[in-house]
């Protein structure tokens, strides 16, 4: 399997992949480890695989939201202000795509299910319960393991719709759900004022943060820097696209920026973290929300040191947290179930 990118190489995930199989047998048995991707959808790129007999995208199992069908598919018919068409399959093929000698993302074969939520990363309005509702299903109906949410929502602006979203990060905790969630690029929005952002900053999710090829922070927050579980690859990171307005296939390749191609990478280790722990949490009595918190140690036990910060006007150190490293992260013991604290009800948190 190709190591293809600096990210890969950064967060170790192909080391990773092997060890996974050393320790658990092949990577095509996830052993029911699902991931909930919750995003603009999908498109037919070709690094998906979909004409497999076993594709790793459940597609029949997802959801669409904004468009009152079925399949969680992006139409691309859409380009306002702050609307991102196929950013879902950006960091979808960033998450699993596999495409061997061409692209090959962070996590090969990872089964996920797709769900269309919104068409930008900036959640406002009924988007917002959009993603409530998504989580909700992703757990209920399709037994997720992790959800994955490269998307956010500023409690100053859509306060008066955070409490269902709480809610249901609340509920995927209770169910030992693993919610990742994308701290944002927001030191020149006004609308999120160099904050972090929801449902990522909620202290039942896991905050990721982004980190560049030099090891550095390359987008740091006026608020909110503290609540960062981990920092992963979230510039120039390679990625497959969905070209606007032509015909599917697509097979177009670029790169990316932001922390939405960071929070796939932790979902990708979480699932990968829960694969090689599975028997030994079921074992251990790790139930409900101590499985989300064993893994919060694990990765807060594992990561690699930050070298610096590259964002501007960003603030210095120091950092109270590191680097994901995936190998560091499967090599880590399980915390003791004494000492996993409950984390609050999902509640605006305030620096």
């Amino acid at each position: 399997m190709p190591s293809n990118a600096w990210n890969i190489d950064a967060i170790r995930a192909r080391e990773a992949m092997v060890r996974v199989s050393q320790l658990v047998g092949p990577t095509n048995d996830w052993a029911g480890i699902l991931i909930a991707h919750l995003d603009t959808g999908f498109t037919d790129h070709e690094v998906f695989n979909l004409e497999s007999a076993a594709p790793a995208i459940r597609i029949a199992d997802g959801r669409n939201f904004m468009d009152g069908v079925a399949e969680p598919r992006d139409p691309l018919d859409y380009d306002q202000i702050i609307e991102f068409p196929g950013h879902g399959t950006r960091t979808l093929g960033t998450l699993c795509g596999n495409l061997p000698d061409v692209y090959v993302g962070v996590c090969p074969g990872v089964p996920v299910v797709p769900y269309r939520v919104t068409n930008s990363v900036v959640l406002t309005g009924g988007r917002i319960d959009n993603v409530a509702q998504a989580i909700m299903d992703a757990i209920d109906r399709n037994g997720a393991s992790v959800i994955s949410i490269s998307l956010g929502a500023d409690s100053v602006f859509e306060g008066a719709r955070l409490p269902p979203l709480g809610r249901a990060v609340d509920h995927a905790y209770e169910n030992g759900v693993i919610v990742c969630g994308a701290a944002g690029q927001t030191e020149n929005s006004p609308a999120t004022m160099g904050s972090t952002v929801y449902p990522g900053r909620y202290s039942r999710s896991i905050l990721v943060g982004g980190m560049n090829k030099r090891r550095k922070i390359c987008f740091d927050y006026d608020t909110g820097r503290n609540f960062i579980d981990v920092w992963a690859p979230a510039d120039d990171v390679p990625r497959p696209d969905a070209v606007f307005g032509e015909t599917q296939p697509f097979t177009d390749f670029g790169t990316g920026d932001g922390t939405s191609y960071a929070t796939v990478h932790v979902a990708a280790a979480a699932a990968m973290w829960l694969r090689v722990r599975e028997q030994e949490l079921q074992a251990g009595g790790y139930s409900g929300w101590r499985r989300v918190e064993a893994f919060r140690e694990a990765l807060h036990a594992s990561f690699s040191p930050l070298q610096g910060n590259d964002a501007p006007f960003g603030k210095q150190a120091p950092f109270n947290t590191g680097i994901l490293d995936y190998v560091r992260l499967l090599d880590s013991p399980l915390a003791s179930l004494a000492n996993l604290t409950q984390k609050p009800l999902a509640e605006p948190q305030v620096d």
